[in-house]
């Protein structure tokens, strides 16, 4: 039977995820199977039910708004998903299904395979700036824990869901309130990452928001459509999300298919080129 997975969320059918796997199917010569499931989150306990029981189901993708209502239906998580809250990958092996978060971990590689190809310069890990608390965010934090940052100022709209937190592990938060403060950030902020749609803060006429200085990595994990955010920073200095989505997948679809899938510059035009974006 030919292993099947899919993408699992509220608007997937506009996922990029199939166009990745069936790319690396047919680079890596792989009988496979990987397509989209949009679910109504007001159906999602029914429906999520059913897919798990799919014939030849060996791995889900899970996207938003679904990366924590997912939990209470798996066999099991591993331990860095229960650390994050969140999972974006799950496994089924012998009618067990397996919650882990490769998020951080695409995270992390995209850092590294950037440095390593000079096309930023190496992070100090100092300062981080996270824009949003989603699951993307809580894993973004957990990679820049896990990558030895010291510090993270965490800015998001509803402040009551974060107002509390103070460290993560080693790494210290910095709550900040999007909605009543500024969004200023200190000289010394090695990067800044926004995990929410930008447009819904950073183009607010009420708002001042600094521009960044010239040394400062901006990552947008926004990556479908182009997004005021990453205006802010200078060319050089620009990290698409796009980066994140490539290196997120690869250790599931090891993990599925049994193959570590190349990352060349080939799919990463390709799916610059279905979004319509350029750089």
């Amino acid at each position: 039977m030919i292993k099947k997975a899919y993408v699992i969320g509220s608007n997937t059918s506009l996922s990029l995820s199939p166009l990745i796997f069936n790319y690396w199917f047919k680079k890596h010569s792989i009988k496979g199977e990987y397509d989209f499931i949009e679910i109504n989150e007001n159906n999602f306990e029914k429906e999520i039910k059913k897919i798990l029981d799919k014939a030849g189901l060996c791995g889900l993708n899970i996207t938003v708004p679904f990366k924590e209502k997912i939990i209470p239906f798996l066999s099991e998580t591993d331990n860095d998903s229960r650390l994050i809250g969140a999972v974006n990958c799950v496994t089924k092996k012998k009618n067990q299904t397996i919650g882990s978060n490769t998020d951080w971990i695409g995270f992390k590689n995209s850092i590294l395979e950037l440095e390593k190809s000079v096309s930023i310069t190496k992070l100090k890990k100092n300062k981080a700036v996270v824009v949003g608390y989603g699951g993307s965010a809580k894993a973004t934090i957990y990679a820049l824990d896990k990558m030895g940052f010291s510090k993270v100022f965490l800015w998001n709209r509803s402040f009551d869901k974060i107002k509390e937190i103070k460290r993560i592990h080693k790494i210290k938060i910095f709550p900040k309130n999007l909605k009543k403060e500024n969004f200023n950030i200190d000289e010394d902020v090695d990067i800044a990452i926004n995990t929410i749609p930008s447009e819904n803060f950073f183009n607010q006429k009420n708002n001042k928001v600094n521009y960044f200085n010239e040394k400062t990595k901006g990552y947008d994990l926004v990556y479908n459509k182009e997004t005021s955010f990453l205006k802010r920073f200078p060319a050089p200095n620009r990290i698409n999300g796009i980066n994140l989505l490539i290196h997120q997948a690869a250790p599931c679809f090891e993990t599925w298919f049994g193959v570590r899938p190349e990352i060349d510059k080939k799919l990463f035009s390709l799916l610059l080129e279905k979004v319509g974006r350029v750089s």
